[in-house]
């Protein structure tokens, strides 16, 4: 929230993107940065392919592949006016991305189709059309068509694998919880553009979140003294009882040395008596 505030009091107009999307809404990926890391990529592949992969890149190559590829991205006066263009930022239009995500339906393939990896059936088809399969480009042909199935049939099995690879990576990533700072009623793509007035009411929210925060500790608080005072109560109910039976033992071990003293005296009178009575 206090980043919210800083916007609003320099009159900064926040837009906060979806996760993984700054490469298409971004202006600053979409007309500097992607273009910039493509012209990278592309004359690094340019350099290692002139150079038959012989040679690496030492650190003194980079500056010069980079800089090339700085002037011709950033040479553009109109730059920053179309990156806003490009992202639908301004003029206002959804349209601009989201054309970007419409996919045209593919034509379905024709019956007659052949699958690459169906060699028996190209075989055939290849005997079929041509007269003589003894001759040197008929059997080129078919040494070709066996390879590519081949090969077809090895990246196929390759791609499975790498594909069952990263669906048992994905199981073990933990998925980060995005900042809540929108009203649930409302519906967006998760895009949010911040405005006066949703930040006034992020506020409200952001208010409400806090006297909640507040409410819920000062209950904590009052029930952390209530067992406090209990637990001094119960301590005091059992000193109490601890005395009272000190007490009480004191008593019976008073009574008893008394009635113990009783016996003696009556023991002590009765052989006096005999004694008298002996005499």
């Amino acid at each position: 929230m206090a980043f919210i505030d800083y916007c609003d009091r320099n009159r900064i107009l926040l837009m906060v993107f979806p996760p993984h999307s700054t490469h298409t809404l971004q202006p600053l990926d979409v007309v500097l940065f992607k273009p910039l890391s493509q012209a990278y990529t592309q004359r690094l592949t340019t350099y290692l392919h002139e150079a038959q992969e012989l040679i690496s890149i030492a650190r003194g190559d980079f500056f010069g592949l980079f800089w090339d590829a700085w002037v011709s991205v950033f040479s553009r006066e109109t730059l920053i006016s179309k990156a806003f263009e490009t992202t639908g930022i301004w003029p206002k239009d959804p349209n601009v991305v989201l054309k970007r995500f419409t996919r045209t339906p593919e034509r379905s393939p024709s019956s007659s189709r052949l699958s690459p990896s169906d060699w028996l059936q190209m075989e055939r088809l290849v005997r079929a059309a041509v007269k003589d399969t003894r001759q040197d480009e008929a059997k080129k042909l078919s040494l070709t068509l066996h390879q590519v199935s081949v090969q077809n049939q090895l990246l196929q099995h390759e791609n499975r694998g790498l594909h069952k690879a990263l669906q048992h990576q994905k199981k073990y990533k933990k998925k980060g919880k995005a900042l809540d700072l929108q009203q649930r009623q409302e519906y967006h793509g998760g895009a949010i553009f911040w405005s006066p007035r949703k930040v006034r009411e992020a506020r409200a929210r952001e208010k409400v979140r806090a006297d909640d925060e507040m409410e819920e500790k000062l209950q904590k608080a009052r029930r952390k003294e209530s067992r406090e005072a209990a637990k001094v109560q119960r301590q005091i109910e059992l000193e109490d009882r601890r005395a009272e039976r000190e007490r009480l033992k004191v008593v019976r071990e008073k009574e008893k040395a008394e009635k113990q003293a009783e016996r003696e005296r009556q023991k002590q009178q009765r052989n006096a008596e005999k004694a008298i009575q002996l005499s």
